[in-house]
């Protein structure tokens, strides 16, 4: 799958959970399937197989199996379909993680709160609260910025 923006935008309690998560490859394939879903403003992953999840990331099959079956029980994923005779892999639904009472729990993502401080430009389809946070702080450099020369 070719995407075509150069950026992800990953919330903070995505990034928190891929940074905690054991065995780390669990946290790297859930990455993985964030990246290819939610970031691209998807809910469903495209078909993805073990195998090629295995040569991606330079790994084992079997290792690739138990972190993502490690995802399946925290409900980090939820299997939704299966392709075995045109082809191979599942696809999946992704949910998003919460930190509550000292563990993540992962809910839908309608039911989450974490991209709530987004705001959705319906006219232009951009982030709007991103935006205004970049030209603030490039207007705040351009303020900060050392005068040498004087007009």
């Amino acid at each position: 799958m070719v995407v075509k923006s150069r950026f992800v935008i990953v919330p903070m309690p995505v990034m928190q959970f891929v940074m905690k998560a054991r065995p780390a490859n669990a946290g790297r394939a859930y990455l993985y399937l964030y990246s290819m879903s939610i970031a691209v403003g998807k809910k469903v992953t495209p078909w993805i197989s073990y195998r090629d999840l295995a040569d991606y990331f330079g790994v084992k099959y079997g290792t690739i199996e138990l972190s993502m079956r490690l995802l399946q029980r925290l409900n980090a994923i939820v299997p939704i379909a299966r392709k075995n005779k045109k082809g191979y892999g599942q696809k999946y639904i992704v949910n998003v993680p919460e930190y509550v009472n000292g563990e993540f729990i992962f809910v839908d993502l309608e039911e989450s709160s974490i991209f709530d401080d987004l705001v959705l430009d319906e006219n232009s389809k951009t982030f709007v609260s991103v935006i205004k946070r970049f030209k603030s702080r490039k207007e705040k450099a351009m303020k900060d910025q050392l005068k040498l020369f004087d007009d």
